[in-house]
């Protein structure tokens, strides 16, 4: 340990010095020759020249340094499976894990509420005890995953020996079961929806069923399935008539057959949200460009919306009069760029939503002239790279977190290099970060302008975006979903509505429900002052189960309620308010589809949890076996505590120790003086 001071080593003997002057002076100066032989003054005159001396010390700032030591014992992590294939029997803890705690530090987590994502598990477990000494994982599991990728490439990657603890029966059971159903989750009225259900079988060799799909009691179509092997595996197509829009949930199921171990997954429910017809987008440019093919692909990716291109003057001369009136939305990519276009622009139909692309071509002189909610101001026609960074207050829709990290990532746009202000209905998706710093203008951004929706995209390059989404994923997914999100919520026309709330049309059971809302004054700004009540009716078979009264909390803007997983059911939503003593409400619905994947796969797949323990250099283990991995993580030479050691600076004056000490010397002094009073 060694102590440091900014001042000059002379100031010490100072400090000495400056004790003895207040000791002499308060028991020597002044009182006789023979008070140097009274002992209790000699005493009490030393704890004086110490207390004094160690004050004034103490105001030279002096500091302590000293090195620390840390042990960290290895940790362990055991990860329990709770999802519905495990029986109640086990669900349990093992017996003998206890012991692991003598020697490890010991964490108990668990994972499978809904589904089983044991790659998520393993992931989880990698992020969250990165850095951390971590010795081994204990995953208790039958094995059985229905959710995510294959367990054993997030087990490769964990580097740290997995020892699994194996629970379930692989014995097959005698069961038939609804495995999958494809087909799409959006389609138009009057159409015909095609869908192809597989069926499976374990054990059911030469039985027959029927396989049927029906609506609100009524069977639609109906299929015989044999069950030619005990292995069985077959896929059967329907060709389903919509005849009517609105939400459509079908009921697909499998007639039971003697000695079935349960019926529970012989039937499943599809919801398919029919429309009257496709939306259309416009998207228009002054010239070719390939941000506008990628956003061509991405929005007719979802068969609810079409686009129509057009390029250059002559491309939307070649429209009719009534052609803008019978568009949904229309994106402006580099405009406007000139008074022509200017003109153009601004003889849109009143209402129309639009999304603008910001570039090099964008004049933003007129661009401003429009008073769209975004303003960018510049001395000189520069560009910038700028990457995105996630605006984690956003609440007019939800994109998923994972999808907002990834775009993150993306490769940089070219926007304008200027100054930007957005007006006060302009919410931020993504920020711009300059050279790595980020700020806090906009580069994805939504909002409304007297009830018209406006997007806001500040940079142009949104074709790289499009290329590394599949460079990361394997596909356009992440780009994708972003467009969609984007023009889904800006082609929504909110004008007439005050009140606007946003919400999926379909929800599985194990996904989370968050509604967003929206208010409009008088001045079509969006406020949140009002109170905004959420009345949640669900139905099931068309018969009304409950009805519930929620509060949305006021959030940016505009509104949030999470609701949590729902159970299965339709939902009639109605949110009112009262504003200037007039009652605005809003109606609408969605749908919480039954996901109960646990019950479609019962055998225990021990196969795959010694290959991950295999893998990894760790064993698997049967329950009764629990007891012995305390011998065997013994038995490892790399589980070993971490000897961590730094330097650690204190300021002498705020050790306790030190004001004990001075208290004491005081104290001491104090009572001395009393008691020998008469002596000194």
């Amino acid at each position: 340990m060694q102590v440091f001071f900014d001042y000059p080593w002379y100031c010490v003997p100072l400090c000495l010095l400056a004790g003895a002057a207040y000791s002499a002076g308060l028991y020597w100066l002044g009182r006789g020759r023979g008070m140097a032989k009274s002992k209790p003054a000699i005493i009490l005159s030393v704890v004086r020249f110490v207390t004094v001396s160690v004050l004034a010390f103490l105001l030279l700032g002096p500091v302590v340094k000293r090195k620390v030591n840390r042990h960290e014992r290895p940790l362990v992590v055991v990860t329990r499976d709770v999802s519905g294939s495990i029986s109640a029997a086990e669900r349990s803890m093992p017996e003998g894990l206890e012991a692991l705690e003598k020697q490890y530090d010991v964490v108990y987590d668990s994972f499978g509420a809904g589904s089983t994502n044991i790659a998520a598990a393993l992931t989880d477990i990698a992020d969250r005890y990165a850095g951390r000494n971590l010795g081994a994982v204990v995953l208790v599991s039958d094995g059985i995953h229905n959710q995510g990728p294959n367990p054993e490439a997030a087990a490769t990657a964990l580097s740290t020996p997995i020892y699994t603890i194996a629970l379930g029966d692989t014995t097959p059971k005698r069961d038939a079961w609804v495995a999958n159903v494809r087909c799409n989750r959006t389609a138009y009225a009057g159409s015909q929806l095609p869908m192809e259900v597989t069926v499976r079988a374990s054990q059911l060799q030469g039985h027959r069923a029927t396989l049927s799909v029906s609506q609100g009691g009524r069977t639609l179509a109906t299929q015989p399935v044999t069950y030619e092997t005990g292995t069985f595996a077959q896929t059967l197509p329907f060709s389903i008539n919509l005849d009517k829009a609105g939400l459509q949930t079908f009921s697909l199921t499998l007639s039971a057959s003697p000695g079935e171990v349960t019926t529970d997954n012989n039937s499943r429910t599809v919801t398919v949200e029919v429309l009257e017809g496709r939306r259309r987008v416009a998207v228009v440019a002054p010239a070719a460009h390939p941000d506008l093919g990628a956003l061509k692909q991405s929005i007719e990716a979802n068969p609810n919306y079409q686009v129509q291109l057009a390029v250059g003057t002559q491309g939307v001369a070649q429209w009719k009069s009534d052609t803008l009136q019978k568009f949904d939305m229309v994106i402006l990519h580099n405009l406007p760029c000139d008074d022509g276009w200017l003109r153009w622009i601004k003889g849109l139909p009143q209402g129309l939503p639009r999304l603008y692309i910001v570039g090099a071509r964008t004049d933003l002189g007129r661009f401003n002239s429009l008073h769209s909610g975004l303003e960018i101001t510049a001395k000189k026609s520069l560009a910038e790279q700028v990457t995105a960074s996630p605006n984690g207050g956003f609440t007019l829709f939800s994109l998923p977190t994972d999808i907002a990290n990834r775009l993150a990532s993306m490769p940089p746009l070219s926007a304008p290099f200027g100054s930007y202000r957005t007006a006060a209905g302009v919410q931020s998706l993504f920020y711009a970060t300059v050279g790595g710093q980020a700020t806090d203008r906009p580069l994805l951004a939504f909002g409304s302008q007297e009830g018209t929706r406006c997007a806001f995209v500040c940079g142009e390059g949104l074709w790289r975006w499009r290329l590394h989404s599949y460079l990361m994923t394997g596909s356009h997914d992440d780009f994708d979903q972003l467009v969609e999100k984007m023009v889904v919520y800006t082609a929504t026309q909110s004008r007439r509505d005050r009140l606007h709330v946003n919400a999926e049309r379909i929800y599985r059971q194990d996904e989370p429900v968050t509604l967003h809302a929206e208010f409009y004054d008088d001045n079509w700004q969006p406020t949140n002052s009002p109170a905004v009540t959420c009345t949640l009716t669900v139905s099931d078979a068309g018969h009304t189960t409950s009805t519930s009264t929620y509060d949305f909390h006021p959030s940016g803007t505009g509104y949030t309620l999470p609701l949590g997983t729902l159970a299965p059911g339709r939902y009639q939503l109605q949110a009112t308010t009262n504003f200037g003593g007039k009652v605005y409400s809003w109606t609408g619905s969605f749908v919480v589809e039954a996901y109960d994947l646990e019950h479609l796969n019962l055998v225990a797949n021990h196969t795959l949890l010694n290959t991950i323990s295999q893998t990894t250099g760790g064993a698997m283990l049967a329950p009764s076996q629990a007891s012995q991995l305390a011998e065997l993580l013994a038995g490892r030479k790399d589980l070993k505590e971490i000897l961590y050691s730094h330097t650690r600076y204190t300021p002498l004056v705020s050790l306790p120790w030190l004001l004990v000490l001075i208290i004491l010397l005081l104290a001491i002094e104090w009572a001395g003086r009393k008691y020998f009073a008469d002596n000194i």
